[in-house]
């Protein structure tokens, strides 16, 4: 019997993965390895969100046939792969990433706002908000156009609400940033959650299905096909929720 440096703990769940790959078999392999994953994400990338978190699951089984277990610890192979995520997490931050002063004037225009409203009991005037913050009408109808609310580029589920986002905006960089997000989540997905968003969102051109013809064309339970579009709703959420100030 030859010489492995596996770890007893992994031996067993990718034994099972070598020998009969399957879904179940993958989820066995990631499972035993999840403390370790954990640990390379916080090395690598610091702070976690789902997304990095898919991604790293997609490494590990993308590389996992690498692997031999003559040459050294499945723990390390692991961790030294992972690696890969300081690309990835550079990537959605690139894409995320609010330009700083914009972002500065809208969280001071916000919260001035409020106090405002707080102190007067009514919305103040953009005379009053120019003499609190010192912004020019033409500086806050910039930071207002610029994070003005999606509206013909979002597209809505009307039976789950998911969102996805295409065509034109007023606002070029927002419509940039939730495309680039959008396409970000589609090709982190298997084959089966990209085609239940591509018929959800109507992507690239496809006919909107509702969850009974989507069940029908894919095989599956519309029950299932709930499940799926909820998973992919949440990662479409983290695009708000990474962002500096959220939704403003």
């Amino acid at each position: 019997m030859a010489n492995t440096s596996i770890e007893p703990e992994f031996d067993e769940p990718y034994q099972i993965w070598k020998k009969t790959p399957s879904p179940e078999a993958n989820a066995g392999i990631l499972k035993a390895l999840k403390p370790t994953i954990e640990g390379a994400i916080k090395t690598h990338v610091g702070e976690t969100n789902p997304l990095i978190e898919s991604r790293a699951r997609k490494l590990v089984l993308d590389t996992l046939p690498g692997y031999s277990p003559e040459r050294g610890r499945l723990g390390s192979y692991v961790y030294g792969q992972l690696q890969g995520l300081k690309r990835i997490n550079r990537q959605q931050t690139s894409i995320l990433k609010t330009p700083e002063r914009m972002a500065q004037d809208s969280y001071f225009l916000t919260q001035a706002e409020k106090e405002l409203q707080s102190e007067l009991g009514r919305s103040p005037t953009d005379s009053e908000l120019a003499d609190k913050t010192g912004l020019s009408p033409k500086r806050m109808k910039s930071v207002r156009k610029y994070y003005a609310p999606v509206s013909e580029g979002q597209m809505i589920d009307p039976e789950t609400g998911m969102s996805g986002y295409s065509g034109s905006v007023d606002n070029p960089w927002q419509q940039q940033r939730h495309s680039a997000w959008t396409q970000l989540v589609y090709d982190d997905l298997d084959p089966y959650h990209q085609q239940v968003m591509e018929y959800t969102l109507g992507m690239n051109g496809r006919r909107r299905l509702n969850n009974t013809q989507l069940a029908n064309k894919l095989g599956r339970s519309p029950g299932a096909i709930s499940q799926a579009k909820s998973r992919i709703q949440n990662l479409l959420d983290q695009g708000e929720e990474l962002s500096p100030f959220g939704t403003i």
